[in-house]
């Protein structure tokens, strides 16, 4: 089958650019400081982890991002720090609110990428595969946390194990719909850093959402693809969903397909908008390829 090369990348933080789209009513007498971060070569938890801030998603490292975060104390009405090296980090108090922010409480997040020397194709959908920064290489260390967990299995762990647990079931998620995909479309491979993504071409009707696998999920359609991939990775699918249910992992629904809004060419830029989960770069390899 066909393979094509992604050949976008970052040259500075400034060719990818992220906007968090998200909504939290000010309350005056809210017990929690909303703040805009702003950062640069920085990922959302070595900013927030330090001051004590509570974010509603991760934002890319190697990128110039826009995001709401909170806090339980007073931070002042702007903090600056820059840690060289190109790092830095802005706070901007805007308000107080209710609650504070958690993990999911967002809409989506808006883009610019620098697509200098792309010819840009129009892309009406894409599949909404998991992409490289969740999957290469954290799923390979989150198969062995699950086969260490089979012998000892416990709910709490510490973040970086949940993270790699996360990006295998995201890696399986990946293959088993791609099973689906390839057996009723022709298609290609776009590779990228050592992984490959199946596009289907002239794609029809599929199912709205494919299961991530845990005990409280319906697989329904993915069933047979989910016992396939695992079969390949020497696991029996009901020995899974048991360990899985043993951990606590209940699983979810994730959307096949993902529409980009608001897609426009400005200069260099490439503008766009996402729901929350999907990948920029994902619809870049639709929309680059």
């Amino acid at each position: 089958m066909k393979e094509v090369k992604f050949l976008w990348k970052r040259k500075k933080p400034e060719d990818f650019i992220v906007k968090e789209v998200s909504e939290f009513p000010l309350d005056d007498g809210g017990n929690f400081y909303l703040y805009l971060l702003v950062k640069r070569n920085l990922t959302t938890r070595e900013v927030c982890k330090p001051l004590g801030l509570s974010y509603a998603g991760m934002k890319d490292k190697f990128a110039l991002t826009f995001q709401k975060v909170s806090s339980e104390k007073f931070l002042g009405e702007f903090k600056f720090e820059n840690l060289g090296s190109g790092k830095w980090f802005m706070l901007k108090l805007i308000g107080k609110v209710k609650r504070k922010v958690r993990i999911g409480n967002l809409k989506g997040n808006k883009f610019a990428v620098n697509v200098s020397g792309f010819d840009v194709k129009h892309v009406e959908s894409f599949v909404n595969y998991y992409d490289v920064q969740r999957i290469s290489g954290n799923a390979l260390r989150g198969r062995e946390v699950l086969r260490r967990l089979s012998k000892k299995p416990r709910r709490k762990l510490p973040w970086i194990k949940d993270f790699f647990l996360d990006s295998y079931l995201s890696f399986l998620w990946n293959r088993s719909l791609e099973l689906f995909l390839k057996e009723r479309f022709p298609g290609y491979y776009v590779v990228d850093r050592g992984e490959r993504f199946f596009l289907p071409e002239g794609l029809a009707e599929i199912p709205r959402f494919w299961a991530i696998l845990g005990y409280k999920v319906k697989l329904l359609h993915s069933e047979g693809y989910y016992r396939r991939v695992l079969e390949e990775e020497g696991w029996e699918l009901e020995e899974v969903l048991l360990l899985l249910k043993k951990l606590g992992i209940k699983g979810d629904y994730r959307r096949t397909l993902v529409v980009p809004q608001g897609v426009k060419k400005i200069g260099n830029y490439l503008f766009f908008s996402l729901p929350k989960g999907s990948f920029a770069t994902m619809f870049l390899k639709n929309a680059l390829g």
